[in-house]
């Protein structure tokens, strides 16, 4: 089983996905981190304008020399500018400082996220493992009863030739042993389903052959209280951690949009490389500037304050959702924990009974031998010793289950 569960945490296409999920919550981390630091950027342009800028002299007071321009050109028509910025948020009304916080707590909240498939994952390999012992041993039953009741069908037919026994008999007993025949063949089916399902649960391809090394069995772990049940999956389950960070990102989604009413506050920096110079000459020269850029939103009819309700109420729903996450585990757990006491109480009960049938079997067939039983006697002996070992096949597969899925709802990811 251990095998099978680390095969699915490695092939599990939807752990895959998660974890997938989780570093894309890891970059929008680094995203939000990096709009805290200074922002460096380059702006280049080439401009060509129709005419050269010109100073025109016909609109002078005075008449001008003959032969003298009507203007004179007092630039280039081509211009060049390179600008190199640098842009330091100053104060933004804490809205950085809340968007990485919430980046942040999504990492957190997708990693228990991550723990709750993989708890899935272990789940539905450890259910679909007990599916295919179960199975198997629904077949070996079956095999068992076809081969007692050749034998039982072998007794009758030496019977019946000695005029012991009426043909009706006989014909009965191979009526039973043709139902106990498609019973095998049903769980030989049965087996190839219950191995496409785990070939599915473990991620690698369905028609992948293997040997389980296993069998049914009856392992009591220790005991806990249904009290002590509920207080440790609501301290374990990961959804309850998830959840825990998701009511953080709220709280801040309220504060991020209130902070939308505080000014912001900008340093820019920019250094220029252009042609041509201030004195309108074709030669590149050097310059910067610095800027200090304050912005605050004075009226917007309503926009912010509708924007913080939204997320207020956002809010509110969040901590309904947790109060309704907390019920369903409690809910989850207690049924789960009353599932597998049943369980339990049904191995005791159906190995009894096994063991019951076995001797009624036994006792029925020597009788039958003596001639103090009648064939009737014997098939329905038959019938209800394959009964009963079908039931405590069922009752060992639902026991195993019932235990895997009290532990996923507990929240406890470690594997015995």
């Amino acid at each position: 089983l251990q095998e099978s569960i680390q095969i699915a945490l490695r092939k599990s296409k939807v752990l895959a996905a998660a974890r997938e999920k989780l570093k894309e919550a890891e970059a929008k981390r680094g995203e939000a981190r990096a709009k805290l630091l200074p922002q460096i950027s380059n702006s280049s342009t080439y401009t060509r304008l129709d005419v050269a800028p010109y100073m025109s002299l016909s609109k002078f007071p005075f008449p001008m020399p003959p032969g003298t321009p009507s203007r004179i050109p007092m630039g280039d028509r081509n211009i060049y500018s390179v600008v190199t910025s640098v842009q330091q948020p100053l104060f933004t009304g804490f809205r950085l400082l809340n968007s990485y916080e919430i980046a942040q707590y999504g990492v957190q909240a997708q990693r228990f996220d991550l723990q709750k498939t993989r708890a899935e994952v272990i789940f539905n390999v450890e259910n679909a493992y007990w599916g295919v012992v179960k199975a198997q041993q629904f077949e070996a039953v079956s095999e068992q009863a076809v081969k007692q009741m050749e034998a039982h069908v072998k007794d009758l037919e030496n019977m019946y030739q000695v005029g012991m026994v009426a043909q009706n008999d006989l014909l009965r007993a191979k009526v039973q042993l043709s139902n106990t025949k498609l019973m095998r063949i049903k769980a030989a089916n049965a087996i190839q389903m219950a191995k496409a399902a785990f070939c599915s649960a473990l991620g690698i391809a369905l028609n992948t052959d293997f040997v389980l090394d296993a069998q049914l069995r009856y392992r009591p772990g220790s005991e806990i209280t249904l009290e002590e049940a509920k207080q440790m999956a609501l301290r374990e389950r990961p959804e309850v951690k998830a959840m825990q960070y998701n009511l953080k990102i709220a709280q801040k989604a309220v504060a991020l949009s209130r902070s939308q009413w505080l000014p912001n506050l900008v340093l820019i920096g920019n250094y220029n490389y252009k042609r041509p110079n201030r004195e309108n000459e074709k030669k590149w020269y050097r310059s910067w500037d610095v800027t200090l850029a304050l912005q605050m939103n004075i009226w917007d009819w309503g926009s912010i304050h509708y924007q913080t309700s939204q997320a207020q109420h956002r809010l509110r729903q969040a901590k309904e959702g947790f109060e309704q996450l907390k019920d369903g585990i409690i809910l989850e757990v207690t049924q789960s924990y009353l599932a597998l006491h049943e369980a339990a109480e049904k191995v005791t009960v159906s190995e009894e009974n096994v063991a019951q049938a076995q001797e009624n079997y036994r006792v029925t067939e020597e009788r039958f031998k003596q001639g103090m039983a009648t064939n009737t006697d014997v098939l329905d002996a038959n019938t209800l010793l394959t009964q009963a070992k079908m039931d405590h096949i069922q009752a060992l597969a639902d026991y195993n289950i019932a235990r895997a899925r009290l532990k996923k709802a507990i929240g406890i990811l470690k594997n015995d």
